[in-house]
């Protein structure tokens, strides 16, 4: 009786098996990442995410586009010249807030002051902490073209991109200066702003800037906010820090 030939591996399967444990490695890198993915995805924020206490990060004194300086025209950044001289020499009485007075957008937001988001049916409030201003957003309005008067906070009309908050603002009082080193603009200035939150938690304003009477062309900045649970909106009196 013949004994059977013992069986000699196939060199294609073994080849096969090496390659199998050689890309072992790669293929848990690519799980991984795959993970790191699904982790980012499910960091979808509501709208409602907005809402609440917000705590600036930073109280700049003068905005600027993206680190550069905004493009004024000649005429308006001679009057910006001027309120910086004026400062300069102890006067800051170009800033409204110097006698309580609004001050206007975005200087509200520049301050370092606390801010509460609010939402009732098609309207959102923005509740300031200084001296208790306040701003109100129509969520159902068409956009504002035309107005009874520039007011310090203009006229506001949003609506929600997905979990981004858009906010066109018109209408707002000359009187007011854009922040602390009097950045100055006309009351035909348009502000878009563009609120969401963030992965790591924080709210992003990126805000931009329309107005040809005080700009050679538009331009944006980014503010941001995050929460603080010992912040709160309290009833704040202005006059008496003067």
């Amino acid at each position: 009786r013949r004994r059977p030939l013992p069986r000699l591996p196939r060199r294609g399967s073994e080849m096969r098996r090496r390659l199998a444990w050689c890309l072992l490695p790669l293929l848990a890198l690519q799980l991984a990442a795959c993970g790191s993915r699904s982790g980012d995805a499910q960091v979808a924020r509501s709208p409602d995410d907005l809402l609440g206490v917000w705590v600036p990060d930073a109280a700049p004194r003068e905005l600027t586009a993206n680190g550069a300086p905004p493009p004024l025209t000649e005429e308006a950044a001679g009057i910006h010249a001027e309120h910086k001289q004026r400062y300069a020499a102890g006067d800051a009485g170009y800033d409204p807030t110097t006698w309580c007075a609004g001050p206007g957008l975005p200087r509200i937001l520049t301050m370092p002051y606390a801010f509460e988001i609010r939402r009732t049916g098609n309207h959102l409030a923005f509740i300031h902490d200084w001296y208790r201003w306040f701003r109100a957003v129509d969520l159902d309005g068409p956009e504002v073209t035309d107005y009874p008067a520039p007011m310090t906070l203009g006229y506001s009309v949003g609506r929600f991109e997905g979990d981004t908050l858009v906010i066109r603002t018109v209408g707002i009082s000359d009187s007011t200066v854009l922040d602390a080193s009097g950045l100055p603009h006309s009351d035909e200035l348009v502000i878009t702003e563009r609120l969401r939150v963030l992965p790591d938690g924080r709210l992003e304003n990126r805000m931009t800037f329309e107005d040809p009477q005080t700009f050679t062309a538009p331009w944006e900045t980014v503010l941001t906010f995050h929460r603080d649970p010992s912040a709160k909106v309290g009833d704040d009196g202005c006059p008496d820090r003067l």
